[in-house]
């Protein structure tokens, strides 16, 4: 595996079985138009530990971190913020995230929405379900007739 260090794009370290988090990162992707994100679980604590060593005692159950080519890491509201600089066609999103006061509002917001990530897209593991309520199999959904 080639160690040089990388000219361009960025490392997301986020919870890869949080529904919510892949899709808000999807979203976030296709917006950029190009592949400019390289997606990590941070659930897989190995790879974390080999490929981002400066994450190693890193929170990664309560936030997303972004490490740029020349090994900076951002956390949360932060590492959304700086995502935001890799495409042209996340610019227009820059405002948003550089608004006066985002700084002091952006992390609080981002903890509260970590926190509550599960109620919004549920896990994948399916040990932990949406907001208390079973997830619809969507077959079973598809092969039902309304009452």
């Amino acid at each position: 595996m080639d160690e040089a260090p990388r000219k361009s794009g960025l490392d997301v370290i986020y919870d890869g079985q949080c529904r919510f988090c892949k899709r808000s990162l999807a979203a976030l992707e296709r917006l950029a138009g190009r592949r400019v994100f390289r997606l990590h679980d941070a659930n897989d604590r190995a790879l974390i530990r080999s490929k981002f060593p400066m994450l190693a005692d890193a929170d990664t159950d309560n936030a997303m971190f972004v490490v740029t080519p020349r090994s900076q890491v951002f956390r949360g509201f932060f590492a959304y913020r700086r995502m935001m600089w890799e495409s042209p066609w996340l610019y227009p999103l820059l405002p948003l995230v550089y608004a006066p006061g985002t700084a002091l509002i952006g992390p609080w917001i981002y903890a509260w929405v970590a926190r509550n990530r599960r109620r919004f897209g549920c896990s994948l593991d399916g040990a932990r379900q949406c907001a208390g309520k079973p997830e619809r199999d969507s077959t079973a959904a598809t092969n039902s007739t309304p009452p």
